[in-house]
């Protein structure tokens, strides 16, 4: 998905120009928009998007050094990189992936999103994980739990599965708007703003059920934050979270914007943080242009004697 900064660039006929750009993308004809995107430029140097755009058409138009020259100059302007420069310059094979994505991209990502975010998934995208998910935890604890830790919580899609099953829900995420859409549900306990690392780091409650549902899609290398949750896990917890399939290798981003993860190298990163394997299984996560994303739900506990009759022989 592409960002769009709020409002214009300010000058009218920059804007023109702009809007032109646009459909002249949206039509194929990637030298027109390109000449229309300098032309703005040269107006309104200042407006971030004109130099984003630009590097998209260059690059759609075959010049990726003149792409990423745009690109950078981009990011001089936005450091935040709302609207995923730095994505655009991985698939274009110029930097190397960066172990995250940006936060500043996937924060506006979904404050943009939040409005249609459930619509969109469930109904037209057949996304159903976190629902899979409970199913799978829900399996294993029949009972309910104390206390559950929702990581990057969106709108609440993976907590509503679970009331009835938790005491007390905590949901954390980046995106304010999607926060706000959590919080008119009224099944959290406690709502927060801000990065999932930085909260763990920076709570000192332990939590009997810890979920991550479509959330490791934005972060690739996963050592540390899995340290972060299983210091985080009550005696007896459990961590439930999906990943994007990753058929060799440890991570990788792919043309979806999104990382997928191998398998041998979540059980890496659950052995570093001393978890153990209770359940995993290969799912359908969503469509995407018309197929389905191949993934997995997988569930680990720590020390504890919770019976993981649910365990995946072939792990």
């Amino acid at each position: 998905m592409t960002l769009y900064f709020g409002g214009g660039s300010g000058d009218l006929y920059a804007d023109r120009r702009y809007n032109m750009a646009m459909e002249m993308m949206g039509g194929g004809d990637y030298t027109a928009a390109i000449d229309l995107l300098r032309d703005g430029i040269s107006i309104a140097p200042s407006w971030p998007p004109f130099h984003f755009h630009l590097g998209e058409a260059l690059c759609l138009h075959g010049d990726h050094e003149s792409a990423d020259v745009a690109f950078c100059e981009y990011l001089r302007l936005d450091a935040a990189d709302k609207m995923g420069a730095t994505i655009k310059r991985v698939l274009m094979g110029t930097i190397p992936a960066p172990p995250v994505l940006p936060e500043g991209y996937v924060q506006s990502l979904f404050d943009q999103y939040a409005p249609h975010f459930e619509k969109s998934l469930v109904e037209k995208l057949s996304y159903h994980t976190p629902e899979l998910i409970a199913q799978t935890v829900i399996a294993l604890h029949p009972t309910p739990f104390a206390n559950l830790l929702d990581l990057g919580c969106g709108t609440g899609l993976a907590a509503k599965y679970f009331i009835g099953a938790a005491n007390h829900m905590t949901g954390v995420d980046l995106a304010p708007s999607m926060i706000e859409q959590a919080r008119a549900k009224n099944i959290y306990t406690a709502l927060h703003v801000g990065d999932i690392g930085a909260f763990l780091d920076g709570n000192d409650e332990n939590f009997n059920l810890i979920l991550a549902a479509d959330v490791f899609v934005y972060i690739g290398a996963l050592e540390e934050l899995f340290i972060k949750i299983a210091r985080r896990m009550a005696t007896g917890g459990l961590f439930a979270f999906s990943i994007q399939s990753l058929k060799d290798g440890c991570w990788a981003l792919g043309a979806d914007h999104r990382y997928a993860h191998s398998r041998n190298y979540i059980e890496h990163c659950a052995n570093a943080a001393d978890l153990t394997l209770c359940a995993a299984q290969d799912v359908n996560l969503r469509l995407d242009a018309g197929a389905f994303v191949k993934g997995m739900v997988i569930v680990y506990k720590n020390h504890d004697t919770l019976n993981c009759s649910g365990s995946d022989p072939r792990y």
